[in-house]
């Protein structure tokens, strides 16, 4: 995934979040996903799924008078590589501390699938 189709601000986080739920949405509809902070106007949400379509990471479709927008990476592809990228371009001790403290968080379920996942790269 380029740096250009990376979520920029927390708008557009937001913006992202609710079409991942909805799958697809309307400008309308995204807007009424949106905490109610962020429910402003209508051309400020119309602006920011354009612009994230304009980068890649929705696809735009004519739908009657208007667009449906649709992600076009899934919520876990951005998050993984999101992830990969900052920790590429950080010191062995920095991804240590923050693997470390990402690990601390996690429930004993996904210690569980973490550590299966562990297994089955180191078997690769």
């Amino acid at each position: 995934m380029a740096d250009s189709q990376s979520i920029q601000g927390e708008l557009q986080g937001q913006v992202m979040a609710a079409i991942w739920r909805l799958n697809a949405g309307t400008v309308e509809q995204v807007r009424e996903e949106l905490p109610s902070r962020y429910q402003g106007a209508y051309n400020t949400v119309q602006t920011v799924l354009n612009r994230l379509a304009e980068r890649g990471l929705l696809e735009r479709v004519r739908e009657g008078r208007g667009f449906v927008y649709k992600p076009r990476v899934s919520e876990a592809e951005y998050l993984s590589g999101s992830i990969r990228r900052t920790l590429s371009g950080a010191s062995s001790g920095a991804r240590q501390a923050a693997l470390a403290s990402i690990i601390s968080g996690l429930r004993p379920e996904e210690l569980s699938e973490l550590e299966q996942l562990a297994r089955e790269a180191r078997d690769k």
